[in-house]
């Protein structure tokens, strides 16, 4: 896969300057991407209305996150594309996802950040990997220490995940 050049452009969702985006090459050609770091929405040029791509997506995604979809023209122009917010997974450091406010309306909701934690070796059978028959998860979600942010702060709960940590950014110099 070839990468193009990422920039940061305007968001569709919020205006914001702060969508980062990508572009990389496939066997079916460029697609880009896009992801807010204020909305935490994200798209990409597969996710047209009629695509067999946001089908699948409509299917087995959480019916929060179905409900909060927005048909937007991306950056630049084009035919509309559906947004979704994200849910990002990062098994050595935890989780971000929406999660809607009890007893609001549906788009009243916000960002939670879940970290990861060691399991102690002696309770590390009570965690069984379901794709590893006979290994154990090593680290699990901390779901009683869970920190919640503003629905428009996903670049703050992006933080305390600690995606932006210098060693895991490679320096590409």
């Amino acid at each position: 896969m070839k990468q193009g050049q990422d920039k940061l452009v305007n968001s569709p969702v919020c205006n914001s300057d702060a969508c980062y985006e990508s572009e990389f090459t496939t066997q079916d050609g460029v697609v880009k991407t896009w992801l807010c770091m204020t909305s935490g929405y994200t798209s990409n040029t597969t996710m047209t209305l009629d695509s067999e791509g946001l089908k699948q997506t409509m299917e087995l995604t959480a019916e929060l996150i179905k409900a909060l979809r927005l048909d937007l023209v991306p950056p630049g122009g084009g035919e509309k594309l559906a947004w979704f917010p994200t849910t990002i997974t990062m098994p050595e450091k935890g989780m971000i996802f929406p999660e809607p406010i009890k007893g609001a309306g549906k788009d009243e909701w916000m960002w939670t950040v879940v970290k990861a934690i060691d399991v102690p070796e002696e309770e590390q059978k009570k965690y069984p990997d379901p794709r590893n028959p006979g290994k154990f998860y090593k680290k699990r979600m901390d779901m009683k220490n869970l920190k919640r942010f503003d629905k428009m702060c996903f670049m703050d709960a992006a933080e305390e995940l600690g995606m932006f940590d210098r060693n895991l950014v490679e320096d590409e110099n």
